[in-house]
């Protein structure tokens, strides 16, 4: 292992060159692999459409049942009679009214008990005034049959969980003809009817059986007496519901054999839990009496589809199953997975494209009914009425062979698909083709053994230098490549070091020169110039239309040398730029240029300021102060003459190796003369007076006769004195 440091290159590439000596042994042992393959793919795909045939078959059989159950029912005996006395009963009840303590027991029913679970189980946040019945006979049936607690023994909203009847018990302790404090006609009528209801219900695996007016859409009767009970369906708060759909087109026919299919759905009156239903009319001769709803039972359903959960009895294997999917592409039947592990299939699914609201749901009711979805090549293929196999991700993510077909009943029509894991499918030929490599194929084991050892080797240093080059190239400057070889890559690295040393060097040293050019053209140009130089506009030319210029004119400046040597004169004067500097920067005014004994400044350019007028001014008092400051502190007499005027300007730069930045127009040019009148006083032009004649104290006006503007008008700030 020491010695292949020192191996070149060329020699480690010759190595990985051994590979090509496998291609026969690995040939033979491909086409044997395949072989295998195609054979138990076509077993376990024949086997998964005869499991999906044997389903649909079973639960066409399933759903016919019904549909010929509730067309006989709907046209019995039993149906008619029940449906006329409960419709005469049910608008016999228009003008009942409740007590107050029934009022309040009904509403804490929704309150306390309705409302919390349909919250827990479907999320948001569901009102009250929305389910709250407000039609009398509505309100009395729920009160007497769903939320007065005496009523069979039975706690308040327990009801919409069981089939049993509310029933009362009279003096005597037996079963009284009908609910306690319900002594009306409908009471009557339904201590008739309900307990033949009820045994139909568990003959025939039924989980409800409701009555609906199909005049009015309400439902004048129902089994299980949950929250729809005596509501309507066509203004309700289940009017929305996949039943009020299907009850509004039923509730037009005229023909007694007619029927529909109601797809489940998260039912709201049964707190979300996933319910279907058949429907058929009832027919009185030719007249129709209303509409009978029997819901799905869905338990029989999850049982023919999982073979009552023995998925391994049925030749389905560890991950075999079949499942159905409705035509919003989400589960109608249980998934397997969540059955046996149902913390592992929630954690899988976190993991999915599965939204969390959904994953959050599923956790919440326990159940992927309606709620799971299932949107792959397979259920769009079978929702058209296609049917095959095919090789694809599952609902899970996982890949699977799975078979796909229809299943069509009325308007309804469900995809039924049977798969199983890849995995699962294709263990015997994993293992087969491993038994087989290790048998045929140990000498080849070894050299590729060796030749994946000296790739290694080779990849390992190409690796390093990628690392290193990308961190250069992500701005990173102290990068190096610690490779020991005395190779090829020993070498590279070397010389990439190298490259990395004089990068990080000529780094800093352009650094600092960008430092210092900033620092240089900071106390140049204004910002704003220097922006357009780096936007490519050398000569930064611009127009501002409202700012203010301030020329300020140093008499005496020539009588400093006098009092000093001219070093000493430079010096002072010098001093005194810096002072003025420092005020502007202060008051937030931008110099321009100081030559000689002028000094040129404006607000407003780089920095839109509203306040620029007022700004410069006080400037321009700052540089009073300045100015007699200075001439205490030397014994000088300098004299400060001022001139401000507002408007519009254009600046630029100047030159192209020497540059500097200066202003021209006529706003500059009368403040310029307007500092070489009065000495010792600041002036301003009639535009600046306008703006600030409320802050301060103004003399004039006086009469300027400026050289090429005429006659100006202008006035002196008051020294010391402000408005």
């Amino acid at each position: 292992m020491l010695g292949l440091e020192r191996i070149g290159v060329q020699s480690r590439f010759i190595l990985l060159m051994l590979l090509v000596s496998l291609g026969s042994i690995l040939a033979i042992g491909w086409i044997g692999y395949q072989s295998a393959r195609s054979a138990i793919t076509n077993t376990v795909q024949n086997h998964l459409q005869s499991v999906r045939h044997s389903k649909t078959s079973g639960l066409r059989a399933l759903l016919e049942s019904l549909r010929d159950q509730s067309i006989a029912l709907s046209d019995g005996k039993l149906a008619a009679e029940a449906m006329a006395n409960f419709k005469q009963a049910y608008r016999g009840l228009a003008d009942e009214t409740l007590s107050a303590e029934q009022e309040e027991a009904l509403r804490n029913y929704y309150v306390s008990q309705y409302l919390p679970k349909l919250q827990k189980n479907l999320g948001g946040t569901p009102l009250l005034e929305q389910y709250l019945p407000t039609n009398p006979a509505q309100r009395y049936l729920q009160y007497h049959y769903i939320s007065d607690p005496n009523v069979g023994g039975v706690a308040a909203g327990d009801r919409a969980g069981t089939t049993e009847a509310p029933t009362q018990l009279d003096a005597n302790g037996q079963p009284a003809t009908a609910p306690v404090g319900d002594d009306s006609l409908y009471g009557l009528a339904h201590a008739a009817m309900h307990e033949r209801f009820d045994r139909l219900a568990k003959m025939f695996g039924y989980e409800d059986i409701l009555l609906i007016d199909d005049d009015t859409l309400e439902i004048i009767y129902s089994l299980r007496k949950r929250p729809d009970f005596a509501t309507s369906l066509r203004i309700g708060p289940y009017g929305t519901t996949n039943l009020a759909k299907a009850v509004e087109l039923l509730a037009r026919t005229n023909d007694r054999d007619d029927f529909k299919v109601v797809d489940t759905e998260l039912y709201r009156p049964d707190v979300g839990r996933p319910v279907g239903f058949v429907l058929s009319p009832i027919f009185n001769g030719t007249e129709m009496l209303g509409i009978l709803a029997l819901e799905f039972p869905i338990d029989r359903i999850v049982e023919l589809l999982t073979g009552d959960f023995h998925w391994e009895q049925e030749g389905l294997g560890k991950t075999g199953e079949c499942y159905v999917v409705g035509p919003d592409f989400t589960m109608r039947s249980r998934s397997r997975f969540m059955v046996e592990d149902p913390k592992a299939f929630i954690t899988s699914l976190r993991m999915s494209p599965v939204t969390s609201s959904v994953v959050d749901q599923i956790e919440r009711q326990g159940t992927v009914l309606n709620q799971l979805p299932v949107k792959t090549f397979c259920t769009e293929q079978a929702m058209i009425g296609r049917e095959g196999l095919a090789m694809i991700n599952d609902y899970r993510g996982v890949p699977v062979l799975s078979s796909y077909g229809p299943i069509d009943l009325n308007s309804l029509r469900w995809a039924v698909i049977a798969e199983m894991d890849v995995a699962e499918a294709y263990r015997p030929i994993r293992d087969y083709a491993r038994n087989a490599l290790l048998a045929a194929t140990a000498l080849a084991m070894g050299t590729t053994l060796l030749a994946l050892v000296s790739s290694w080797l080779l990849v390992r240093p190409l690796k390093q230098l990628a690392a290193a080059a990308r961190k250069i190239g992500d701005g990173e400057s102290d990068v190096s490549v610690d490779l020991n070889t005395r190779d090829e890559f020993g070498e590279l690295a070397g010389v990439f070091n190298d490259m990395s040393v004089s990068l990080r060097r000529q780094r800093t040293e352009l650094e600092e020169r960008a430092r210092e050019n900033q620092e240089l053209l900071l106390n140049i140009l204004p910002a704003s110039a220097i922006e357009q130089r780096r936007d490519g506009d050398e000569k930064a030319t611009r127009r501002f239309a409202d700012v203010t210029v301030l020329v300020a004119e140093f008499y005496g400046v020539e009588d400093l040398g006098g009092h000093v040597d001219d070093s000493r004169s430079i010096s002072l004067l010098g001093d005194l730029i810096a002072a003025c500097d420092e005020a502007a920067e202060k008051c937030g005014v931008e110099k321009v240029r100081a030559v000689g004994a002028m000094y040129l400044a404006v607000c407003g350019l780089s920095v839109s300021r509203p306040d620029h007028a007022t700004r410069v001014l006080l400037f321009a008092r700052e540089l009073t102060q300045t100015v007699a400051a200075f001439n205490r502190e030397h014994a000088a007499s300098l004299v400060l003459t001022v001139g401000i005027n507002s408007g519009s300007v254009v600046g630029g730069v100047v030159g192209r190796h020497k540059f500097l930045y200066d202003l021209w127009g006529n706003t500059v040019a009368i403040a310029s003369r307007l500092a070489t009148q009065h000495a010792g006083a600041i002036h301003v032009t009639q535009q600046v007076h306008d703006r600030l004649c409320d802050l301060y104290t103004f003399e004039g006006p006086f009469d300027v006769d400026l050289r090429g503007q005429g006659i100006v008008k202008t006035w002196r700030l008051k020294q010391g004195a402000e408005a």
